[in-house]
């Protein structure tokens, strides 16, 4: 699932109702188990300042790369056309620094995040290789322009104020075309590709 909840139905991936529960289709880089854990310690000792927060839990930890948009079921042609995206593509590895707690999203649901506010040269080119390969796949009305790494950690009340975080360096293994689905606690993984 995106790291911030649409605060509006978007409708289908093209424009129209959505009867069923939400399909969401998105790449993103995920922490290995060891850095998981890591961010959960990081989140236990956050979980004082935060008392009325929702934790999420650590296997659903990720940064969104792209996301490419949301149906009313599943569509294996969105799936086949980020698959072919991917194609040729041998992206090196990246280390993401997050230095920041922000809140973002929605402001009535807003998400507190580890955020990187001034990521590196190497982490905007790998995300905007990514954008220029899913444009030119035809993904041109789902697909980000710009970029803020983050990671969520909880949703918290509206107008919670983040505290100083020591930063958390994130050295993910591979791009991952993950689907989220209404009201199912797991992603289905849809797709890998390693780093380096």
């Amino acid at each position: 699932m995106p790291a911030t909840p649409a605060s509006t139905p978007q409708g289908d991936l093209f424009g129209g109702p959505q009867p069923g529960r939400l399909h969401r289709l998105f790449f993103a880089l995920v922490p290995s188990a060891g850095e998981r854990e890591a961010l959960r310690h990081r989140a236990d000792d956050l979980k004082a300042a935060f008392p009325q927060a929702r934790w999420v839990r650590p296997e659903r930890y990720h940064l969104t790369l792209h996301f490419l948009g949301e149906s009313d079921g599943p569509r294996e042609d969105m799936v086949r056309t980020a698959h072919e995206a991917m194609q040729d593509w041998q992206p090196e590895p990246v280390g993401i620094t997050l230095d920041h707690l922000l809140c973002l999203g929605n402001p009535k649901n807003p998400a507190l995040t580890l955020a990187a506010l001034h990521p590196s040269p190497a982490v905007v080119a790998f995300w905007r290789t990514l954008q220029q390969r899913l444009l030119r796949a035809g993904f041109k009305q789902h697909v980000g322009r710009s970029f803020v790494p983050h990671l969520t950690l909880a949703y918290v009340p509206p107008r919670t104020a983040p505290v100083d975080v020591p930063p958390v360096v994130l050295h993910p293994q591979g791009v991952h075309l993950l689907q989220s689905i209404e009201g199912e606690a797991d992603y289905d993984v849809l797709g890998e590709w390693p780093l380096g």
